[in-house]
């Protein structure tokens, strides 16, 4: 084994480098304090909780010196390294083997020259007392020393990742807006014409679907209008791209879209689901609302809708809420958390992590919550905003609102998803991000 010594600036020092060979590293549990107080003439106290203290790690190590002068030099250098006031970082080197097995007589001698050390998963931000070096013994000429050494850890009693800033951007963040209101439901569409010969059925909130039926050979293509969708309007001399998810029963059909100017019959459709979508020019018309339409001379339509999206540029993509929909939040930060991965809580106020949160959107408010703690903020809130949260700071593009906020902190939890919900859509960085290990 061997120990990696990172000073605070910076500076990497192994202990190999002084001819120390690490033969033991043993870490303690974190010591537990507790604050109690006993009551005359009352049994056993009461307990106002308890906190970890400290965490101890010992080392011992083996080196060898060619005699009394080089002892003394390399334990000089020993004690500055280690002897340090400010403290350091400690992290165990373990040793494997390169070769896992091999047969009896395939090789001899040079064992440890085949082994190679990694770095453990976690550090210590650690100092020590007093190293001691004890003289074991003179062997093949040379002066053999064990060196010990106590670390106690500073600030955190836990084992800790190096500090990073990791971005928990959302991955729909760049999904185009979807200009229908209320897509998910489609309720609002029915036929433009042809009544009784195409229906609509009524919208089943179970499935989230329509069904359109029409007779065959109606004479010209069965229209189905969708209004009260993006207030009906697509700006002027603009591209769209309509989508929509789509499957017939029995036979295929052909399908167009018609928005402005009227597009091509394209494609057809079966018995399995599958997403469809059309692009077109919008033009300078009052109306810009979207027809869906079905060639009726090859076969009746009987056919299921769902999940429609009108977009702007001729490019469809995902199916996406519209940002008024109250779903559109839910699905923004859907499956959204903090990849932590410690072992013991990590509270913002001890560990000093920050939440750095960019609005994209405006609001009259903003609310964002990791699992239950919900930090609030009434203030007005504009896209390009970015809000600075660490627990006992709070900022608006630098400007302190903590008389506007519930000044909530934040704790990661192991074993749980430390979800991230809000109701602006943005971006979120966590600053100073770090694992915490007992």
């Amino acid at each position: 084994m061997d120990l990696l010594v990172e000073k605070l600036d910076g500076s990497r020092y192994y202990l190999s480098q002084y001819k120390v060979l690490i033969t033991e590293f043993e870490e303690s549990a974190p010591s537990v304090t507790r604050n109690s107080k006993q009551l005359d003439q009352r049994n056993g106290s009461i307990d106002f909780g308890g906190w970890h203290t400290d965490k101890t790690i010992n080392i011992t190590g083996y080196y060898r010196a060619d005699d009394i002068d080089e002892e003394e030099t390399l334990r000089e250098k020993l004690y500055a390294l280690l002897s340090d006031p400010d403290g350091y970082y400690i992290t165990q080197l373990k040793t494997t083997p390169s070769v896992a097995m091999e047969r009896p007589g395939e090789t001899s001698g040079g064992y440890y020259d085949k082994l190679s050390n990694y770095p453990s998963h976690k550090r210590f931000l650690v100092y020590t007392e007093a190293p001691e070096m004890e003289l074991v013994g003179n062997v093949n000429g040379t002066l053999l020393y064990k060196l010990t050494a106590e670390f106690k850890t500073m600030k955190l009693p836990y084992g800790e990742t190096p500090a990073v800033d990791i971005a928990i951007d959302s991955p729909y963040k760049d999904v185009p807006v979807n200009l229908y209101l209320n897509s998910k439901a489609i309720k609002d569409a029915y036929s433009t014409n042809f009544s009784p010969k195409v229906t609509v059925e009524p919208f089943d909130s179970t499935t989230n679907m329509l069904h359109i039926v029409s007779e065959k050979g109606l004479g010209s293509p069965a229209g189905i209008y969708f209004y009260n969708y993006g207030n009906g309007k697509l700006p002027d001399n603009s591209d769209w791209s309509y989508s929509v998810d789509i499957k017939g029963i029995g036979k295929p059909y052909a399908f167009g879209i018609e928005g402005g100017n009227k597009n091509p019959l394209v494609g057809t459709v079966g018995s399995e689901w599958s997403r469809i979508s059309q692009t077109g020019w919008a033009g300078i018309t009052d109306s810009k609302t979207i027809l869906m339409y079905f060639d009726t001379n090859i076969s009746p339509v009987d056919v299921y809708i769902k999940l429609p999206k009108l977009e702007i540029g001729n490019m469809p993509s995902m199916w996406s809420p519209n940002p008024a929909d109250p779903e559109y939040n839910s699905w923004y930060y859907s499956n959204l958390s903090i990849p932590y991965s410690g072992s013991v809580p990590c509270n913002q106020l001890e560990q000093g992590f920050a939440i750095e949160f960019t609005a994209k959107e405006l609001s009259s408010s903003l609310s964002f919550k990791i699992d239950d703690t919900e930090l609030t903020y009434n203030g007005a809130v504009a896209a390009g905003d970015m809000f600075m949260f660490s627990g006992f700071s709070y900022t608006q593009n630098g400007l302190s609102i903590v008389s506007k906020t519930n000044k909530a902190y934040f704790i990661l939890q192991p074993d749980k998803p430390n979800r991230i919900t809000c109701n602006v859509p943005g971006t979120v960085q966590i600053l100073g991000f770090q694992n915490l290990y007992a």
